[in-house]
């Protein structure tokens, strides 16, 4: 049981990192993440607090269904809203933490890679080439701005973010916790995503005092990362959000747009506020981009109250928050509210990433694994 159990969540990892790049895998991480949550759902009463989610995207979906709306694009967002819900009343198993992570490291030490070729070789052809083969594929993107730093913003790094504050959480206590830490510091790094940065620096100051009464090399590594910060830091956080902000077709500007949209939208139609425009719905087309293309943007939390309203937003969060501090331990409820802060401003949360680090933490962070050991 527990070798399978492990096997699975190994599977689960890899399809989120590798479906995009592995012709024969692609499709296959959300099917998979949902039939984990099928098979190991555990029915008691407790199960009985997604009932009102449950009943109000039904609801919102035959309304969409009944309108004309795709069928196969509501059932999507409902099996997404109903099932992160779900992953948190799993039965659980013995799951090897190192073996179920592993592929994010891997993911980790593959974009570093990456980054770290490009900067040495300093080849503008080759750079161009491989940011032209991973947009096309739908990879990702990777760039730079000075030719020295390259930012690899590709499929598969949302749960980077994860790996980093699972092993801090439980830093010192096994050798793959420690390694992991820092080589997933370094991927979070070439990733460059100024969410991720913000997010570990939450979590360094809520685990400052253990981190650093483990390990010396973590204290010196501390240091060195205070100096670097204090030099470049600045220099760095000035250039990112400038390049941000930069115009209204930048990073943000694009964010700014989609909030813009959604503001016309539910001031044309106070019920639309409320109750969201139904499962399915397509994000409106703004100035920049035409989002109706795309069952994914930038603000996805965004999309999701689009569709089901402030109302409907209203009881996923509710309902979020109770499962949350009814299922995880005092460890695993900040690393969760952390990752949710990662994703914010990024389309990874509110899909299959979410609900597959949702059954990571309720597995490896369960108050009844506290409740046990007590």
């Amino acid at each position: 049981m527990a070798l399978g159990a492990t096997a699975a969540f190994v599977l689960a990892t890899t399809l989120l990192t590798r479906q995009n790049q592995l012709p024969l895998l692609e499709g296959l991480a959300a099917p998979w993440a949902l039939l984990l949550v099928v098979v190991g759902l555990r029915i008691n009463p407790a199960i009985a607090v997604i009932g009102p989610m449950l009943f109000y995207a039904a609801a919102s979906m035959v309304g969409s269904i009944f309108i004309g709306r795709d069928i196969a694009t509501a059932g999507r967002f409902f099996a997404i809203l109903v099932g992160t819900l779900l992953a948190f009343h799993v039965r659980l198993g013995r799951v090897s933490a190192p073996w179920a992570l592993l592929p994010i490291l891997v993911q980790s030490l593959l974009i570093t890679a990456l980054a770290i070729t490009l900067a040495v070789l300093q080849d503008p052809l080759l750079a161009a080439g491989i940011r032209n083969t991973a947009i096309e594929n739908n990879w990702g993107d990777v760039y730079s701005f000075d030719g020295l730093y390259f930012r690899v913003q590709v499929i598969g790094n949302a749960l980077l973010p994860l790996l980093f504050m699972i092993c801090l959480w439980r830093f010192g206590s096994s050798r793959f916790y420690s390694w992991g830490l820092y080589l997933s510091g370094v991927g979070l790094v070439a990733a460059g995503n100024l969410t991720y940065f913000v997010t570990i620096a939450f979590a360094l100051l809520l685990r400052r005092r253990q981190l650093l009464s483990r390990s010396l090399l973590a204290r010196v590594l501390a240091v060195v990362a205070a100096l670097a910060l204090l030099t470049f830091g600045w220099d760095l956080a000035n250039t990112l959000i400038e390049r941000k902000f930069e115009g209204s077709d930048s990073s943000m500007g694009v964010r700014f747009d989609q909030v813009g949209v959604a503001v016309k939208a539910f001031g044309e139609s106070p019920m639309q506020m409320l109750l969201g425009a139904g499962l399915g719905a397509r994000f409106p087309d703004g100035l920049e981009r035409n989002y109706s293309e795309s069952l994914y943007i930038e603000l996805q939390a965004l999309y999701i109250t689009y569709q089901i309203g402030l109302l409907g937003m209203l009881i996923y969060i509710l309902s979020l928050i109770y499962l949350v501090r009814q299922t995880l331990n005092r460890d695993g409820r900040p690393i969760f509210w952390l990752y949710i802060l990662s994703g914010i401003t990024n389309p990874y949360i509110l899909d299959t990433n979410q609900l597959v680090a949702t059954l990571i933490l309720v597995h490896l962070f369960s108050r009844v694994h506290d409740s046990d050991h007590a």
